[in-house]
């Protein structure tokens, strides 16, 4: 049976697995399958893992105040310079200070990423990633990124406009996979587990044989592509002109869309309103005037629900 003498070395050496995985998926290079069934092989794996990202984290903002910290010990007695560890002293250290956490597929690249922007429930925002790269945010939405050569993003939550001028390439990471994309246009929505990206102008390759080139949208779900062909893109990005576009979805579609743009949620009362069929174009910032179309179409009344939303019925 181990003793305890064998738990510190066990702990180091998942330390340094953990490293290896976490270095690997930042790269770009990790066999994502086999990466999951190490995680999910022990509880272990998984807490060693999140240890290590965390520590990654701190790693990047160490770095980032080196300069500052050179300049102020040069100042400082002798007596009072203390070496900097390594960093795998740093990384095994984690374990007796970082809290375990739960560990989810976007980890490993969040704890590398040197930068964040998010939006709240009915907010935009337009964000400048490099001179040559730029982003629109829509509502909810959370991404980080990190500059090189190419230059790296994670779609977190939400949906995102891209924009890669020419000679700019980037590695998009999303749950449903990693892909390349060319210079050009694109709009990027995560659908609960899959990711739907539409190439407005340009290309995707996700390293494999699969491209999707301009006029397509692709559905990625567990590694799964489906693509289709699109002659109009204009109802994908009509949210960077605060718009809602219904080309006869259902009326349960068209409410779970509005409700991402509002606080006080819409709430269909009569089940059997679900499946009448939506057409128009509605304003994000104007609720009211697609409560005030269903009921000029379809006679239906929005009164105030008990939690401050909406509660669709039959008039």
């Amino acid at each position: 049976m181990p003793g305890r003498s064998d738990i510190p070395q066990r702990h180091a050496d998942l330390t340094d697995e953990a490293a290896g995985w976490l270095a690997a998926l930042d790269a770009g290079s990790a066999d994502v399958a086999a990466f999951e069934a190490w995680r999910d092989a022990d509880i272990r794996h998984a807490v060693a893992f999140a240890e290590v990202a965390g520590t990654w984290r701190d790693l990047d903002g160490l770095r980032g105040s080196r300069g500052e910290t050179r300049a102020s010990s040069e100042a400082q007695p002798a007596s009072k310079i203390v070496a900097r560890p390594n960093r795998r002293q740093l990384l095994r250290a984690a374990g007796s200070i970082v809290g375990v956490a739960a560990v989810g597929g976007g980890i490993a690249y969040r704890a590398a990423a040197r930068d964040m922007a998010e939006t709240r429930v009915g907010q935009r925002m337009a964000v400048a990633v490099t001179p040559g790269i730029s982003l629109d945010l829509n509502t909810d939405s959370r991404v980080y990124w990190r500059t090189g050569a190419p230059a790296r993003l994670w779609l977190d939550r939400g949906e995102i406009a891209l924009r890669l001028a020419a000679d700019h390439r980037l590695q998009l990471l999303t749950p449903g996979g990693q892909f390349q994309l060319d210079p050009g246009a694109y709009n990027v929505r995560l659908r609960g587990a899959g990711c739907e990206l539409a190439v407005l102008a340009g290309g995707i390759a996700d390293g494999s044989t699969m491209r999707i080139g301009s006029g397509e949208v692709a559905l990625v779900t567990a590694g799964q592509v489906s693509v289709q062909a699109r002659d109009d893109l204009g109802g994908v990005t009509a949210w960077q002109h605060d718009t809602l576009v219904l080309n006869g979805e259902s009326l349960d579609y068209a409410v779970a869309e509005m409700n991402r743009y509002l606080p006080n949620k819409i709430v269909i009362g009569d089940p059997a309103l679900s499946r009448l069929r939506v057409g128009g174009s509605f304003a994000t910032t104007r609720p009211a005037e697609f409560l005030r179309a269903l009921r000029s179409s379809f006679g239906i009344r929005a009164t105030a629900g008990p939690s401050g939303g909406i509660v669709l019925t039959r008039a």
